[in-house]
This record gives C-alpha cells, structure tokens and sequence, in this order.
C-alpha cells in the first residue's frame, strides 16, 4: 500500500493541517509526484491508528504470521481415542464427537495418526445348492429385463455389496479406520 515514509508523511500533514483530509492528499501528491493520493477515509483511519498505537507501521493482526493449526497433542489424543473406541465409525461422526472440523479431523487422522480407511470384505462358504439357485434366479432376472416385462428403474438398493459365486463379498460403505490393512498381513 503506503511506504513507512508515506504514512509517516501523511500523519505529519494531517494533524499541520489541522486535520484537513483534502489538503493533506493535495500535498502528498505535490510531494511524492502522484495523480491520485489517499483518500480521506485511509488517513483518516492511519491517523487514527496512529494516535491508539504510537506507530503508522501495521499492525500485523489478520491473516499474518504462521498459520493457526488444530493438530495440536490434545486434539490428536481426542481423535485417536473416538476410533479405537470404533474403527468403523466415519470422518464426520469423529469431528462431531471431537468438536473438529472435518478437514481438520482427516488431516489428524491421515498425516498424525496415519490412519487409512480401509473396506471390510470378507468369505462365506456358498452351498452348491445357493450357486445353482442364484444362477437361476441372474437368468430369470435377465430374460424379464429382456423381454421388457421388469423395469429395473423399479430396483431400490438400500445398501451396495458385490456377491459373487465363489462366496466372496465386498462390502462398498463399510470402511474402518487403521493404521495397516489387515488383509495385508495375513
């Protein structure tokens, strides 16, 4: 904006000028050579900082200095101990329990905690008897859809998981939180 020198120019004009906004601007454009200088509202608002502070340098409040931050000890105990509580429990019921938000909250979890969501899938053992039962069923299924007579817009799905024939299961919105993939060490 102004140089410390302008301001302090500025301050000086104003209160010689008996506090004349307009003729302290037509002096500092004569001054430092400028078309257009302050207008009365900034020294107005530069003289007044100048009597509350003693100074024209800023004041440095704002968006100045380092950044504030929420990954503080505390705040990352306080989330740890909500997900080993519950590993499955989600990133927005972790910061509502722990009054983060939830940027913040997947910040701790992922850089301090190094913690991963990770989907739950698992085995059941499918009787041949199931497999022949569920063919049979995928193909009814397909000559309706084909025949025009089931519309599958019709289909509500209340929770997604992949089923397939040889008894694996993949569950897609079940997710825990931790630290290695447990299927990995096996």
């Amino acid at each position: 904006m102004y140089s410390i020198e302008q301001r302090v120019f500025l301050v000086l004009e104003y209160h010689r000028l008996e506090r004349s906004p307009t003729a302290t601007r037509r002096c500092f454009q004569k001054q430092f050579n400028v078309s257009k200088g302050p207008d009365a509202k900034t020294i107005l608002k530069l003289f007044a900082k100048f009597e509350l502070t003693g100074s024209v340098d800023d004041n440095r409040v704002g968006n100045v200095g380092p950044r504030q931050t929420v990954v503080i000890p505390e705040n990352v105990a306080n989330v740890s101990a909500i997900v080993q509580q519950n590993p499955n429990i989600t990133v927005r019921k972790i910061a509502s329990e722990s009054g983060l938000k939830r940027s913040s909250t997947q910040k701790i979890l992922r850089n301090s905690l190094r913690m991963f969501p990770y989907k739950t899938q698992s085995h059941q053992a499918i009787l041949i008897k199931a497999v022949r039962k569920r063919f049979d069923f995928a193909n009814e299924i397909l000559t309706l859809i084909d025949n025009e007579g089931f519309d599958v817009g019709c289909i509500w799905f209340t929770d997604e998981a992949l089923f397939h024939l040889n008894g694996f299961m993949n569950k897609q919105n079940w997710r825990f939180w931790g630290s290695e993939n447990p299927h990995l060490c096996k």
